[in-house]
């Protein structure tokens, strides 16, 4: 999806916005305002609001908390962690590293590596995802028709990953890539002896909400509301593989390769806006203290764009880089998103009413369905060559799909004016 379509989403928004608030600030003084005036409801403890559950017919709003609509913005700072699934990029299996000492002079594969053909006491490996900080923050209005309120808020986080794993021949382990169409010269199964993974997720969400909050009960209030959710979910993938079959062959096996680096790097990307409605509760204790509970899920139409280049690059002087593969994949399509919360709050007036405070501590988490749509590309059926390009064998396509998922504590303040 272009990004100008996605710009001018946002600014007719927020242009829709600003003329909702101009609205309402006029109705504050025609139709819109309480008959009579209100007064503050005192609570427990003295936690005020403008208009409490008794005083108001039936669904009496929560806000305006200030009875002259109230201005609210929000920051919030988070700790997060990321997974994905059909992340794994090799399997670390139990069979000795192949040592290619025989003469090879003729297209047979060496039967140390066709041994690597049986998976013994195997391990899939995945890179392991990191905890790291991110922020949301945001701004809404709350008016005196009804207490409705309306806000956009931005979300934005990096999530990453990172793997390292060795094998030699005195471990009795060799490691088996899964995302390679490199073929060597001494053929057979692909393997490595030194693999790094490293993977990188950025992501920004805009909200835009209009919603009303209301008391169900002197206790209990819930929030139900409606809106337009921008995403842009942006991964990259980096898989570096050496030793094995990327290693140098010479005499006395016949074969003739020069060391290389191996580098995969894939770009998975997801733009989209969409609807989005949810649930926000609130379960008060007394004194400012309670407890919320929030529900939200969208359904976004965008684009994937995926992007893989495999690439080899001399060990030795002087360091050629060579283009082993390179392919993309581009398609639009509607994803499904989900996000929870549950945590535990304290919020107060203060002034004579004219100010309210809330700080909030919770945890969140946010699903974000079908989002890994890489490609993986291997070569099979290899014999052995002399020399680069083994051009023997044939590629297999194939992937393995999953689901995006973010968690983590979430501390959010806000105010009321």
């Amino acid at each position: 999806m272009k990004k100008s379509f996605i710009y001018s989403v946002a600014a007719l928004s927020a242009l829709g916005m600003s003329n909702i608030a101009h609205a309402a600030t006029r109705g504050a003084t025609d139709n819109c305002a309480p008959e009579p005036p209100a007064t503050c409801y005192p609570g427990d403890c003295k936690h005020c609001y403008c208009l409490g559950p008794e005083n108001y017919g039936v669904n009496a709003p929560v806000c305006p908390k200030t009875c002259n609509g109230d201005w609210m913005p929000t920051i919030a700072g988070f700790y997060w962690n990321s997974h994905q699934d059909g992340m794994e990029f090799a399997i670390k299996n139990n069979v000795q590293f192949p040592e290619i000492t025989l003469p090879i002079i003729t297209p047979v594969v060496d039967g140390s590596i066709l041994a690597l053909n049986n998976l013994v006491d195997a391990e899939y490996k995945n890179p392991h995802f990191k905890w790291d900080f991110g922020f949301k923050v945001g701004i809404g209005y709350c008016t005196t028709c009804d207490g409705w309120d309306f806000g956009v808020e931005w979300t934005w986080y990096r999530g990453k990953a990172n793997s390292h794993i060795e094998s030699e021949s005195s471990d009795n382990t060799t490691l088996l890539p899964l995302y390679s169409a490199f073929a060597s010269v001494a053929g057979g199964p692909l393997y490595a002896s030194d693999i790094d993974a490293h993977w990188e997720l950025k992501l920004n969400l805009i909200d835009i909400e209009l919603g009303r909050n209301f008391w169900t009960s002197k206790y209990l209030s819930i929030r139900p509301f409606i809106g337009l959710r921008i995403a842009y979910l942006d991964q990259d993938y980096k898989i570096e593989n050496k030793g094995g079959s990327f290693g140098s062959f010479g005499e006395p096996t016949g074969l003739t390769q020069d060391a290389v680096n191996n580098e995969v790097c894939i770009e998975n990307d997801y733009h989209g806006v969409g609807v989005r409605g949810g649930l926000d509760s609130t379960w008060n204790f007394g004194c400012g203290w309670a407890l919320y509970g929030n529900l939200a899920a969208s359904i976004v139409y965008g684009k994937f764009d995926i992007d893989s280049e495999e690439t080899n690059r001399l060990a030795i002087s002087p360091h050629t880089k060579t283009k082993v593969a390179d392919w993309e994949d581009n398609f639009r399509a509607s994803r499904a998103m989900l996000d929870l919360a549950l945590g535990v709050q304290w919020a107060g007036m203060f002034c004579d009413c004219q100010y309210g405070f809330r700080i909030a501590l919770g945890w969140e988490h946010h699903m974000f369905f079908d989002q890994n749509q890489m490609w993986r590309i291997n070569r099979i059926g290899d014999g052995s060559n002399t020399v680069l390009p083994n051009t023997s064998g044939e590629n297999v396509y194939h992937q393995r799909r999953g689901d995006l998922d973010t968690q983590g504590w979430t501390l959010t303040v806000d105010f009321s004016f």
